[in-house]
């Protein structure tokens, strides 16, 4: 078994996912937005207190070390929305052979991350500007994904059902494989 990470943006399901395919494939979980919580705090206090480039800075740290270690210790990762900004997080996930972008319509993201309640998500408080960010990040997403997985109306256990079959047959079934960075 080897390490999957997971991309994708705000509400594209990569927590709920991800737990339920680690437990699928009999491997950990990891959630690097946990990382961040558990060692520096609340990620709406750090963004507060440090400023997003701050923030993305020990993100680019957690992420990076997390990585690694997958690649030494097989697991599933889901990295937060913004991974991807970081040069050095995308160069770290070339050493991967599993990144899944895990992509859902942006009405159906912003009704996700909408639905959490104010505060919980310190760059989804307004959404055009939620949409100019998936619009930003989304060529991001698709230079390092390795498998395209589109959740929308889609529940997790059935994506990550889904997903861990495909992966099994070498990519194939819901899922769309493709080589890393070609166009979509």
């Amino acid at each position: 078994m080897e390490a999957i990470a997971l991309v994708g943006f705000m509400g594209a399901g990569k927590t709920a996912v991800g737990r339920e395919l680690a437990a699928a494939l009999g491997i950990p979980f990891v959630d690097t937005d946990e990382l961040i919580v558990a060692t520096a705090g609340p990620i709406a206090a750090l963004f507060a207190d440090r400023g997003e480039a701050g923030f993305r800075a020990l993100e680019a740290d957690v992420v990076t070390d997390a990585v690694e270690a997958a690649a030494e210790q097989p697991s599933v990762l889901a990295l937060g929305g913004g991974a991807v900004l970081s040069d050095a997080v995308r160069k770290a996930l070339e050493g991967l052979s599993q990144v899944v972008w895990l992509k859902a319509d942006p009405e159906e993201l912003w009704a996700r991350v909408a639905g959490e309640g104010s505060g919980s998500r310190p760059l989804a408080v307004d959404e055009q500007a939620f949409r100019a960010l998936l619009v930003g990040r989304a060529p991001l997403y698709r230079e390092v994904a390795t498998v395209v997985v589109e959740t929308t109306g889609r529940s997790a256990p059935d994506v990550a059902t889904d997903l861990a079959e495909a992966l099994a047959a070498g990519g194939r079934g819901t899922t769309h494989r493709r080589q890393r960075g070609a166009p979509r």
